[in-house]
């Protein structure tokens, strides 16, 4: 309040240093409504990001070295999510966070008094977003340049990263970014949002799924045989028409991605994964949002067991009843579907046919079990 009122002091006084026998008098209810306007959006964002969207992120870095995360991680698992985008991977991150042995890497901290991350309602963050060790690829950047054209015609941001050159996208174990110190610099800047006591450290950002192999390489340089620590990797994936569309959606307001561009970078997603599985240690999982959203619980409960905490049934129904705070579609596609489908009766099917006569074939190498045909409409 004091902030608000010398500010419309100041603004009073500046309107009438011109000529100080006359005063302006500035408007308060215009003054006040745009406040409102710009302290809402400044909460919103805040309750999104946390106070680090207004603070250097580096100032909440932790300083310990290699060696002391070595120890810290000792005995632990540190679980990586990824997956294409507008796949499923935050409702998969919230699964987990609920649980009371598990932190997931947040948009705020977790409370310094242990509480449950389940109780304090944290948002799901990505690691990807707040580091600076690799490239985002533009992903989290799509607002600030739709109005780039260069920015819009680069394969950058949601919906093309992956179709930018190899070398700068799939990244793997011979990478040079593999250091031992930038190991500690990426969990220094990781640790605020985690509860390190927890047993199960997760990272989920979606990008995860084309750069597994440098994780892996970067999270283990450095450590001692027999430490205890397990990397695990977790994917989500989804119904490619769904995800495309979903796709869509979400970047209505920034730039246009063709159908075609959106399947395309879906498909190189899973071509990178297909070839970094057999790579990856201590047995990676893939799972389907529909067979996740369609039976949550026996979902959960083999994701628990899978990472050595308690899967009994009575955590599992706690989490997705009381402690998620959040239900679970059992059909998370069905208005894309509904929007695909209708297309197709009303549209020339000649485009429609053309896509699914691409990318059915394709599909059908990733063994991805999905059906993209007229027959996801039946």
């Amino acid at each position: 309040g004091k902030f608000l009122v010398v500010g419309y002091c100041i603004l009073q006084y500046a309107m009438s240093r011109g000529n100080p026998n006359k005063t302006k008098n500035f408007p308060l209810v215009p003054f006040l409504a745009g406040i409102g306007v710009v302290s809402a959006i400044l909460y919103y964002q805040y309750q999104r990001y946390g106070i680090s969207l207004f603070v250097d992120r580096s100032s909440f870095d932790s300083s310990y070295s290699a060696s002391e995360w070595h120890g810290i991680l000792s005995n632990k698992t540190l679980l990586l999510i990824g997956g294409p985008h507008r796949g499923g991977t935050t409702v998969l991150w919230k699964a987990l966070d609920a649980h009371p042995d598990i932190s997931g890497l947040g948009t705020t901290p977790p409370a310094e008094d242990g509480s449950d991350d389940a109780v304090q309602r944290r948002k799901c963050g990505e690691g990807i977003l707040i580091q600076d060790i690799y490239s985002r690829r533009g992903i989290g950047m799509e607002h600030m340049m739709k109005s780039n054209k260069g920015f819009q015609n680069r394969m950058m941001g949601l919906g093309k990263y992956a179709l930018g050159k190899e070398d700068q996208v799939h990244l793997r174990e011979s990478n040079a970014r593999v250091t031992s110190q930038n190991m500690a610099k990426l969990l220094n800047r990781y640790n605020h949002y985690w509860n390190t006591s927890k047993s199960v450290l997760v990272e989920k950002s979606p990008p995860n799924a084309v750069m597994s192999r440098f994780l892996q390489a970067i999270y283990n340089e450095g450590r001692a045989a027999g430490d205890g620590l397990q990397i695990k990797f977790l994917f989500m994936t989804r119904h490619p028409i769904a995800n495309a569309i979903a796709h869509q959606n979400v970047l209505r307001e920034t730039y246009d991605v063709p159908f075609a561009t959106l399947m395309d970078n879906y498909v190189q997603i899973h071509r990178y994964l297909q070839e970094d599985m057999p790579h990856l240690r201590n047995e990676p999982m893939l799972i389907k949002l529909e067979d996740f959203a369609s039976n949550p619980n026996s979902q959960v409960g083999k994701i628990y067991q899978w990472l050595g905490v308690d899967s009994s049934p009575e955590i599992v129904k706690d989490v997705l009843e009381n402690r998620m705070q959040e239900s679970i579609r059992d059909d998370p596609n069905s208005k894309y579907r509904e929007q695909w489908c209708k297309a197709i009766d009303s549209n020339d099917r000649s485009w429609h046919t053309s896509i699914t006569s691409k990318y059915q074939p394709l599909i059908d190498d990733l063994q991805l079990g999905y059906d993209i045909t007229d027959g996801w409409c039946k």
